[in-house]
């Protein structure tokens, strides 16, 4: 009688489930009434990605320590993301076959536009993102449903072993290292309770917190989708847990948040006393994020194995709508925290222009003489603090969605403007200081008289760093900085150059008359020589003009006029000597023996050299 009326009770429940949607029984992309595999579940999303596109997408987060893919799986359009998963242990599969049927059944709800117990699913759905990573644990599940067939041989003694020496693995919970992935965060972890010290088939924590791969995929896809809520499906007991030390106004938010699941699922609220043993998923969240995590256990209770298949429609009645809660609920978190968030990028961006806005006295206002051309320490720490400000301002900025971030950007670009004032004159002090020490150098140089290729070197060198300057003069703040600065850095440089560029260019062009010689081209020489007795001239002229200008700042260099002249004559006398041997060579042409061409010939010739001239 008790089994009749148990079969009884569960086709009611079936019955129940199939028929409460007309639109959610034909849905029918994912189906509940079978053990549900790895591979079952990997198809069935490749499946639903295919028939909601624009609604569902997929991706690998990962891998198993056995190179199973942990698949994460994304439903919604908005930018509000809360996390829901399963199968965190091996003989919990039951909860990926919820996190599935949750999937389906709400993409069908959001294209016909229905409701799940009063809530809308596109609207939701239109706003948040849930993300489900279905199966945490592939290869537990694997080795729960498959046994040892569906690994090497190699490993099957230490599974043996790790299973107290069964092959039989239904109440299998860890991972197939042996290692319960819901002991494995960073949560109180030193203080797990009931842990065997040593891999096993359940509740062994590992060597260290975050070791096991699933979960290190687990927390760094968490990292990635920042959400605002997550729910881990357990499966046995049909209790609650949601409290991991939260104390305060944290307290009571989450406790209303956890009554609100209750009251919607019937699960019982579990109260942990003072020295909850860590270690879970939602423990590591609740303490790592400040926000609410929750456990359900979505069947009645099952020692050591796995809730038959007829649990599915009780579980899924009761959990039905706790995912859009859980999203609905993430939509209202992120706008209180962006709202937060907002305001405070605000004020760190009124911090920053103010910062920055101060700049302005260093690089302009305190400026009336060359002598205020300084970088001193008051302004390098207003620039430091100015800079440290813009960026606090960004990282906030960052926190936002990033189709809000523009508006605060722009806000910020007050503050980079100041900023970036005050970096071009820095800058510009820095490069001006380096232009007069390349100056003070070169006019060392030429008060010792020297000219050699170091020298032409040094003016080159120079001359660079002269343009450099003034194009960044140029691009500084202020119309009366701007020739204070020319006239601090650029001027005197530009006296040393001028003071010595036909030097330098008489210097040059003698060299070239040398490589000339030496490659017995003397037919450009007679043009060089002209440019030199020009280049001459024009260095008196020049130190006439200039010393009009500036008084006594164009002296005349007598070492230098001794070095090019020497050098003159050197290469003249070179010159001169090879001129003999040029007019002895055409000399010796036009006294050729060589017959006199006949008149055709010349007229072929003439022909030929006027074809020549045009080519």
């Amino acid at each position: 009688m008790k089994q009749l009326r148990f079969t009884f009770i569960v086709l009611l429940l079936s019955f129940f489930y199939f028929s409460f949607s007309g639109k959610q029984a034909e849905a029918a992309v994912v189906n509940p009434n079978q053990v549900y595999t790895y591979e079952k579940m990997e198809q069935d999303i490749m499946n639903l990605a295919n028939t909601y596109p624009d609604l569902v997408t997929y991706k690998v987060i990962g891998q198993s320590e056995y190179g199973r893919n942990i698949y994460a799986v994304s439903l919604g359009k908005g930018h509000a993301n809360v996390f829901i998963n399963g199968s965190h242990h091996g003989r919990e599969w039951l909860t990926t076959t919820l996190n599935m049927y949750m999937i389906d059944q709400y993409a069908a709800a959001y294209e016909s536009g229905t409701k799940i117990s009063g809530y809308d699913a596109r609207s939701i759905l239109d706003k948040t993102t849930i993300w489900f990573v279905p199966m945490v644990n592939p290869d537990g599940v694997t080795l729960q449903q498959y046994g040892l067939k569906a690994f090497p041989s190699s490993v099957h003694q230490d599974l043996i072993k790790m299973n107290d020496g069964s092959k039989d693995f239904k109440r299998w919970k860890a991972n197939a290292k042996g290692v319960d992935l819901n002991r494995q965060y960073n949560a109180d972890w030193a203080n797990i309770k009931y842990n065997p010290g040593k891999p096993y088939y359940k509740n062994y924590k590992g060597t260290k917190p975050h070791s096991a791969l699933e979960v290190i995929a687990v927390l760094n896809f968490v990292n990635e989708i920042d959400p605002e809520a997550t729910v881990a499906y357990h499966s046995t007991g049909e209790i609650l847990y949601w409290n991991f030390h939260q104390t305060g106004s944290w307290y009571n938010r989450d406790h209303n948040y956890a009554k609100k699941i209750g009251e919607m699922t019937g699960y019982r609220l579990v109260y942990p006393g003072p020295n909850p043993s860590g270690g879970g998923f939602t423990d590591w969240f609740i303490i790592q994020y400040k926000r609410p995590g929750f456990t359900p256990e979505i069947s009645r209770y099952y020692k050591e194995t796995s809730p038959p298949l007829s649990e599915f429609p009780r579980a899924w009645t009761k959990n039905q709508a706790v995912g859009l809660y859980i999203a609905d609920l993430g939509y209202q978190l992120n706008q209180a925290r962006m709202g937060t968030i907002k305001k405070e990028a605000d004020n760190k961006i009124a911090q920053a222009i103010t910062k920055s806005k101060g700049l302005r006295f260093y690089y302009s206002g305190n400026i009336k003489s060359a002598a205020d051309l300084v970088v001193d320490a008051k302004f390098a720490k207003a620039y430091q603090e100015a800079n440290k400000s813009i960026a606090a301002a960004e990282k906030q900025i960052k926190a936002l969605p990033e189709k809000e971030r523009a508006i605060f950007t722009t806000k910020l670009n007050e503050a980079y403007s100041y900023k970036n004032s005050a970096a071009v004159f820095i800058d510009t002090v820095k490069i001006g200081q380096t232009l007069l020490l390349k100056k003070q150098s070169l006019d060392g140089t030429v008060n010792n008289g020297i000219l050699n290729d170091d020298t032409v070197k040094s003016y080159h060198d120079l001359s660079y760093q002269i343009k450099k300057s003034e194009i960044f003069i140029n691009k500084m703040y202020g119309s009366h900085v701007r020739p204070l600065t020319a006239n601090q850095y650029v001027l005197p440089a530009k006296i040393t150059k001028e003071t010595i560029i036909y030097e330098i260019s008489r210097y040059m062009v003698t060299k070239e008359i040398q490589v000339l010689l030496q490659e017995g081209t003397l037919e450009e020489i007679p043009a060089k020589f002209e440019k030199l007795e020009k280049l001459e001239q024009q260095s008196i002229g020049i130190k006439e003009l200039g010393n009009k200008l500036h008084p006594g700042k164009y002296p005349d260099l007598p070492k230098f006029e001794e070095t090019l002249q020497s050098m003159k004559e050197e290469v003249l006398k070179q010159y001169s000597e090879l001129q003999p041997v040029v007019e002895e060579v055409e000399d010796s042409t036009e006294e050729s023996t060589e017959p006199t061409p006949t008149e055709e010939e010349q007229s072929q010739n003439s022909d030929q050299v006027e074809s020549n001239e045009t080519l």
